[in-house]
């Protein structure tokens, strides 16, 4: 087993993940640490408007607020569950641009997916999916994403990221059985700011931001809007076709507008809207002649591919507040499309070819009904939500002169088509009560009933030129309900320390697969429970914090990613399963202008009872993607100098142990990342230069095995090699 560095040196060394350290005169923007820390503001450089309430001052004594329990904004010691969330500030110092960066600083979270973005598989303590829907699930604004296609989307403009460990389906509903993304934008300003970003780097990597701000009326009405623009060479060669294959060039905005007609009502109306044109997967066999493992960023394939996505997406967030009661309606409209090919067979011969078209648009809206903020006595909430959902789906496998006889002997040469309609709608009433019993304890108890039905019109045909010969329909309904209790005990043990205990129900809707070998076109429901305890502290007035969590999950019918060599990826039950892990956040201000912190996570995990695709009983194997150790290291140092301005260096760490891509348990990576930031600015401006993955570690992040004949041969992609630049951001 490959070893952390760190670990080797230093024997069992809990690392510290940095955050700028800087006094409200500093010119440079201060860092939110991962966790805990300084409290999010609109922006570096912007100051509260007047007549609205003043955010929290940036120092290291004022908690991190979060909005994990859907009743407004609290710090995260007082929230009864593990919750992590990444701000403004540590997006914009540590150079974060997707969600899963952002993963890397939170402990027993791995979230991987292909080189292009439009496929994106969150994992949270073993718990997750590849195909089908997530089952850790990602929000905007509140906004579920139905779909791993639309979730890795840029972070400009964005506020913080909040991670949500363990089963939320109480609150936050269908897809949360391992936990939750939520992705919350930066509000329109009533005082105008502007913040503008030029980063350039190898493989000619250009990136363009810019998040502007402003009134129309006066207290009354602004607009905000965020943009970029990215673009970059592929890192991997096609040998064949001498072209680079994993480039992705992708334009996104997001505009806004917030009117506030009085004290107590604000609409906030949001539109974002994404453009991206990647290249096509780069998989290829791990090992062998030529293998990714000896031969890293090479591949032999007679075709390139492509994969294309477009997004857009509306939502209307309205808020009223109340003497007693306070009012919530979040009403969205999103839809996105993906157009993609791929060389299946992996290799040079002219055999198979993948083409996937997949569109949906959905309707969600939700309602919800809460104590007012400064109403003495308990803290509630009742809401209702709902969805309406229309998706198509397309596969096509088309068999080549090149792989007849060689690849597929049995496969005619033609085109093998499968293409459906799903339509999916899900109505849920949820509710949260806390009430203190006694000083220093408060009990919390959720509940949710969620019902959704799924349709699915499934033909698949082969056309071996010139007609079409019927193959398989699928015509079929399925209802999925269930109740969903959370309850959880938080006790002020003493003025700086608080402990909680709970305990969760998870659950995720079963579905159809497009595409599947016979008897998997559908699958079930997934089930769980997961049991914790935690605690979370502050030391020296804020200067340190430390929260630790322990945490069993027992579920039923795991949903596991499966892959066949003519279907391609699809969805089946995998039996009982079972995880169980700690973890420990640490943040630290050891010296004026040095500020250290650092996540670690450890976990086991296994199958109950499980027979894989490929006929093996894989009961006592670790879940895939399910590491044993995650941990993350760093440290910023900022110097202030004379006439306001300011120096800094930073240094990010973070290593992944060994984890598994199947349920086989026949492949397994670790790796461990290093990265670098040094530059300096002045009162509106700030230069900087990076390295990432400075020791250049190759790894494979994801892989699957293709060959129905070898469960050991895996096909794979490279992650991002040694990557390095240059940034300038302007901000007022």
């Amino acid at each position: 087993m490959k070893k952390p560095a760190l670990l080797v040196a230093g024997g069992w060394f809990i690392g510290f993940v940095p955050m700028t350290i800087a006094t409200a005169q500093s010119p440079l923007p201060p860092t939110a640490p991962s966790g805990q820390g300084t409290a999010p503001q609109e922006s570096a450089t912007q100051e509260p408007e007047e007549g609205r309430q003043k955010p929290a001052e940036t120092t290291t004594t004022a908690p991190f607020v979060v909005t994990a329990q859907k009743w407004g904004e609290e710090s995260v010691r007082d929230v009864p569950m593990s919750v992590t969330p990444i701000g403004a500030k540590q997006i914009r110092d540590a150079g974060i641009r997707s969600v899963p960066e952002a993963a890397r600083y939170v402990p027993n979270t791995f979230v991987t997916g292909f080189s292009a973005r439009r496929l994106s598989f969150p994992f949270v303590r073993g718990v997750g999916s590849g195909q089908g829907d997530p089952a850790v699930a990602t929000f905007i604004d509140d906004v579920p994403q139905l779909s791993v296609s639309s979730t890795n989307v840029s972070l400009v403009g964005i506020e913080r990221v909040e991670f949500l460990r363990g089963p939320n389906s109480a609150l936050w509903g269908r897809n949360t059985v391992g936990g939750a993304i939520n992705l919350i934008t930066r509000e329109p300003s009533f005082r105008g700011r502007a913040d503008a970003n030029v980063t350039l780097g190898n493989f000619d990597s250009q990136l363009f931001e810019v998040d502007v701000s402003g009134p129309i009326m006066d207290d009354v009405l602004a607009f905000g809007f965020s943009g970029s623009y990215e673009q970059r060479d592929g890192f991997t060669t096609n040998t064949i076709t001498g072209r680079d294959v994993d480039s992705r060039d992708s334009a996104f905005g997001r505009a806004q507008l917030l009117w506030t007609p009085n004290d107590s009502s604000t609409v906030r109306l949001i539109l974002h809207g994404e453009e991206t044109r990647d290249g096509g997967f780069v998989l290829s066999p791990l090992d062998g002649p030529g293998g990714l493992r000896s031969n890293p960023f090479r591949v032999a394939q007679d075709f390139d591919g492509r994969t294309e996505r477009d997004i857009l997406a509306a939502t209307v967030i309205w808020e009223q507040k109340g003497d007693q009661v306070d009012f919530k309606s979040i009403t969205s409209a999103q839809g996105w499309d993906i157009d993609e090919s791929a060389d299946f067979d992996f290799s040079l011969i002219d055999g198979v070819r993948r083409f996937t078209n997949e569109k949906q648009d959905y309707l969600y809206q939700e309602f919800r009904l809460e104590s007012a903020a400064d109403n003495k006595g308990p803290r509630w909430l009742v809401g209702t939500s709902g969805f309406y959902s229309d998706s198509t789906r397309a596969a096509s496998n088309v068999f080549r002169p090149g792989g007849a006889g060689v690849l597929f002997p049995a496969m005619n040469v033609g085109t093998d088509r499968s293409s459906g309609n799903f339509e999916d709608h899900a109505f849920s009433v949820f509710g949260q009560l806390a009430v203190d019993v006694g000083e220093r304890v408060e009990v919390t108890a959720a509940v949710r009933y969620d019902y959704e039905r799924t349709a699915a019109r499934i033909t698949r045909t082969f056309d071996p030129g010139g007609f079409t010969v019927p193959v398989a329909n699928t015509d079929q309904d399925r209802t999925f309900d269930r109740v969903l209790p959370r309850v959880a005990v938080k006790v002020d043990a003493c003025d700086n320390v608080t402990a909680y205990a709970s305990a969760a129900h998870g659950f995720k809707a079963g579905g159809f697969n497009l595409t599947a070998p016979a008897m998997s076109e559908s699958f079930g429901t997934e089930k769980s429970w997961t049991y914790e305890l935690g605690a979370k502290s502050e030391w020296a007035d804020g200067r340190f914090t430390a929260n630790a969590a322990a945490f069993y999950v027992d579920w039923d019918d795991m949903q596991l990613s499966q892959f066949d060599s003519t279907a391609g990826g699809y969805v089946t039950n995998a039996g009982a399963s079972n995880s169980a892990g700690v973890e420990l956040e640490l943040t630290g201000e050891v010296a004026d202008g040095l500020a250290l912190f650092g996540s670690a996570g450890w976990m086991t995990t296994e199958f109950d009872a499980f027979v894989d695709q490929f006929g093996q009983n894989v009961a006592g194997n670790d879940l895939p993607f399910a590491p044993e150790f995650t941990l993350a290291a760093g440290a910023q140092y900022t110097l202030e100098l004379d006439n306001g301005y300011q120096g800094f260096a930073r240094f990010d760490w973070f290593y992944v142990g060994d984890f598994y891509y199947d349920a086989g348990n026949l492949g397994q990576e670790s790796f461990d990342l290093a990265n670098f930031r040094i530059g300096g600015g002045g009162e509106n401006w700030r230069l900087e230069g990076f390295l990432n993955n400075a020791f250049e570690e190759e790894y494979i992040p994801l892989a699957f095995q293709a060959n129905p004949a070898d469960p050991s041969q895996f096909v794979g992609f490279n992650a991002a090699p040694q990557t390095w630049g240059v940034s300038m951001r302007v901000f007022f």
